[in-house]
């Protein structure tokens, strides 16, 4: 049996955080820093610094980590909900914004 190719634009799906897991738990923190990567349209994409509010411990990810409707961007400062990936110590995934854009405020 083969298994299917994915294409470049075709993402491996996310691994399914199990009920007892670490990864599991939500976390709440703030954006605290932003590193441009420069790939993306315009180099606009990057890597992101999260500090979680109980603990402190800072994790990274990525544009490709981000679940949100519209724009897909987090700005330094905001607050986001988020897990961690115990494959991947210091890495968070499922990043969600919490302080939503006003839509008119893009429509000005």
């Amino acid at each position: 049996m083969t298994t299917p190719r994915r294409t470049r634009t075709q993402r491996a799906p996310a691994p399914v955080p199990r009920e007892n897991s670490p990864a599991s738990v939500q976390r709440f923190g703030r954006i605290t820093d932003r590193q441009p990567s420069g790939s993306g349209p315009d180099g606009r994409r990057g890597t992101y610094v999260v500090s979680d509010d109980a603990t402190g411990t800072t994790y990274s990810f990525n544009y490709a980590d981000i679940v949100t409707e519209g724009f897909g961007t987090i700005r330094t400062g905001e607050r986001v909900r988020f897990l961690t990936d115990s494959t991947e110590p210091g890495h968070a995934v499922y990043v969600i914004r919490l302080d939503l854009p006003d839509v008119e405020d893009y429509y000005e």
